[in-house]
């Protein structure tokens, strides 16, 4: 999904009350693109990666469509209440006859807010809901998901800014996601119960920092085969991640720390594969022996002349429990200029690197090039909606042969694509 579909950029915060109570808001990306011989268009991703480098790199419709409806109470002091559902349709860009439409509810809650005199701001909320995400619009990363059911209290006063929250999360068997895409129908998704402590808007130095504490636990599961059972074992886990946002004039520098074990190492809300397993029938997952760090950087400067840009760096290690080859490491490097041509007309410039690497396996490496004429409401790298042109180009080294777009590309160690996308949010 883009540009966070469910948090800061796609609607408020604090959402503002409508004359009528009702809003409508939504996230939308469609298009079409075939590669270097007209066939359809498959995306660029190094195996083993966490995401890819989006522009002219999308193969789908993906539509989001989220219905609230605030009210405040009668009286002095009235409180404020909100009911919030939030649709989901994914559509692939296909010239084949397998062409299925996904359909996902994504969030169902309410909210209460300026219920409890001594803190004004607290806000309780319940159902299943969107829960603190934060994502890289660059590759459509998102690095930390705790979204599901459940229920907590947010923005309690600590001081003059810095903010508490706490929440009771259990993991939504959703059909799509963070970024909204199906996952791989062979990748089991196991629920559990997660704890959620979160200190927000600390000052350091110059900056704003955030760290989020998550105790999670997994009451063991299995996995049906056509043989015995795969089989989950119980597991307890934590994990943390600290976030020092610097702001600047005219953008804003982000640095990530996270580190997870057991049942919290994917930072999510439910339990997936470990990247770089298979299994077999009966054998025995340990998540108590998986863990995951990750240092990242997101840099975006949303306007300077007739420029704007984001950047991202990202080092990433997962082991993955295996008995051979278990560590998996994934260094990113991205970049995304734009360059104002016009009052509405920029021309936006990708350039992205990733390297993989499992075990004593051969790594390697996939570089993707997109170029892309856009028109936009303002010169903003925000701005939308973004209608675009595109062509793309992508090499990968010669270990990942058969592995990238290998749909039209199986024998070939470079690609490309062209094509038309429209992108908003509203």
């Amino acid at each position: 999904m883009a540009a966070q579909a469910g948090d800061t950029i796609s609607r408020p915060r604090v959402p503002v009350l409508s004359d009528t109570g009702f809003r409508f808001h939504g996230y939308l990306r469609s298009g079409f693109g075939v590669d270097g011989s007209g066939k359809g268009q498959q995306p660029f991703i190094a195996p083993l990666a966490g995401s890819k480098y989006r522009l002219g790199n999308e193969a789908e419709t993906y539509l989001e469509t989220l219905f609230a409806y605030d009210a405040t109470s009668d009286g002095d002091n009235p409180a404020y209440f909100d009911t919030q559902v939030r649709f989901a349709y994914v559509t692939p860009t296909s010239q084949s006859n397998i062409f299925a439409t996904t359909f996902s509810l994504r969030e169902a809650y309410a909210l209460a807010r300026r219920v409890w005199a001594a803190q004004p701001t607290a806000t309780f909320w319940a159902g299943a809901r969107f829960y603190d995400r934060y994502d890289v619009h660059l590759t459509d990363f998102w690095y930390r998901d705790p979204s599901g059911f459940g229920g907590g209290v947010e923005d309690i006063a600590l001081g003059r800014k810095t903010m508490l929250a706490l929440a009771w999360i259990g993991g939504t068997q959703d059909q799509l996601d963070p970024n909204g895409t199906v996952p791989p129908e062979d990748l089991f998704r196991f629920n559990k119960n997660t704890l959620d402590v979160r200190v927000s808007n600390v000052g350091v130095g110059k900056g704003v920092g955030s760290l989020a504490l998550d105790l999670s636990h997994f009451s063991g599961d299995e996995v049906t085969t056509t043989g015995a059972p795969i089989i989950a074992e119980n597991s307890t886990g934590a994990s943390a991640t600290a976030t020092l946002d610097w702001p600047f004039t005219g953008g804003r520098n982000r640095s990530v720390v996270q580190y997870g074990t057991g049942a919290a190492f994917d930072f999510r809300s439910i339990l997936t594969t470990p990247a770089g397993r298979t299994f077999s029938p009966g054998e025995t997952v340990r998540f108590n022996d998986v863990w995951q760090f990750r240092v990242l950087n997101d840099f975006l400067l949303d306007e300077r002349g007739p420029w704007a840009v984001q950047a991202f760096t990202l080092y990433q290690e997962l082991e993955n429990g295996a008995a051979t080859d278990s560590r998996i490491r994934w260094a990113s490097v991205g970049v995304r200029p734009v360059r104002q041509l016009g009052r509405f007309f920029s021309l936006a410039t990708e350039a992205g690197w990733d390297y993989t690497v499992q075990g004593d396996q051969p790594g390697g490496s996939l570089i993707k090039l997109t170029v892309a004429p856009q028109i936009t409401p303002a010169f903003k790298f925000l701005s939308r909606p973004s209608l675009r042109a595109f062509v793309t180009w992508a090499r990968w080294t010669d270990s990942f042969r058969g592995r990238i777009a290998s749909a039209t590309n199986p024998n070939a160690i470079n690609g490309s694509a062209f094509g038309v996308q429209m992108e908003s949010w509203w």
